[in-house]
């Protein structure tokens, strides 16, 4: 006959398992998501000064606010209300795809001796960033349209002079609602905003013997 002691102490762990099973079937799953990478079409190249052929350039990961800076698909739908698709992540964050969008769209154009980023040991003539005010999917009048704004700068890297800004916008409907069709928007509206910034740096007169 087994002991009264034992006999208790078995039954207050049956409970306790009954109890953990019980919590763990109530946990909240993790969430199944799918990741996107930016599509991009190859941009180009620019008629430039023939001095950018003896400059490297460095293309630096843009400032960003908060849900901005993250890897979320997001959208406003309605008003000043940000949100953010669920279930779906861009591959990185928002700020290091359109950083690393910039420098493929500067490589195309053929216009700099080398195009690097801020990641990379490489000492550069000029360095062009910014802050990325908008990256997202807003509704107009109940039609999605995605929007992108980039604050540029382009810096002198050797003495830090500031040589020129300029604010980007690019704006692309969406076909559709659904995600990968939101995707492909957010696609055609960097390949543009990439071209603008890469036809304006084009038409900056910078020399490396001055930097």
């Amino acid at each position: 006959m087994m002991p009264t002691v034992v006999r208790r102490f078995l039954q207050i762990s049956l409970v306790g398992l009954a109890v953990l099973s019980t919590a763990c079937s109530v946990l909240p799953q993790a969430e199944s998501l799918t990741y996107y990478q930016l599509p991009a079409t190859s941009l180009k190249a620019q008629q430039a000064p023939a001095s950018h052929k003896s400059l490297i350039i460095q293309v630096n990961r843009p400032h960003a606010e908060r849900l901005l800076a993250s890897s979320r698909i997001t959208v406003l739908p309605q008003g000043n209300e940000l949100s953010a698709y669920k279930g779906v992540r861009w591959g990185d964050d928002v700020p290091a795809l359109l950083r690393n969008r910039l420098a493929d769209a500067l490589r195309d154009s053929a216009q700099f001796r080398a195009v690097v980023l801020d990641t990379e040991s490489v000492i550069a003539d000029v360095e062009v960033g910014g802050t990325l005010g908008a990256f997202q999917v807003e509704y107009i009048k109940g039609a999605p349209r995605v929007r992108i704004q980039f604050d540029a700068l382009v810096r002198d890297q050797r003495s830090g002079q500031l040589i020129q800004t300029r604010r980007f916008v690019a704006q692309q409907d969406v076909v559709g609602t659904a995600v990968p069709q939101v995707v492909e928007a957010f696609g055609q509206a960097t390949d543009a905003l990439s071209l603008q910034v890469s036809q304006w740096l084009a038409s900056l007169t910078v020399q490396a013997n001055t930097l």
